[in-house]
C-alpha cells in the first residue's frame, strides 16, 4: 500500500507592499525553508505574527506548503 513520507514544509507569506495609481493593492511573497511539517496552526500563526511586527509591510495571506513523497 502507497504512503506519503515527508520530505520538507515551507511558510508562505503575502505582504500588502502599497496600492498602484488605481489604488488596487500591491503585494509580494517571501518564502521560509525549514518548517517543522508538524508544526500546528497556531504555532504557524505565532510565529507569523511575531515576524509580522518586524516587517515593513503586513503580512495579509500565510501558507504552509508541504511536500510529501509517495512511498510504495
Amino acid at each position: 500500500m502507497a504512503g506519503y513520507t515527508p520530505e520538507s514544509s515551507r511558510l508562505s507569506l503575502r505582504l500588502q507592499v502599497g496600492t498602484d495609481g488605481e489604488g488596487k493593492a500591491l503585494y509580494r511573497s517571501m518564502s521560509l525553508g525549514n518548517v517543522d511539517g508538524s508544526a500546528s496552526a497556531d504555532d504557524i500563526a505565532t510565529v507569523v505574527s511575531a515576524l509580522g511586527a518586524l516587517l515593513a509591510y503586513p503580512v495579509v495571506r500565510t501558507q504552509k506548503i508541504d511536500t510529501d513523497l509517495v512511498a510504495e
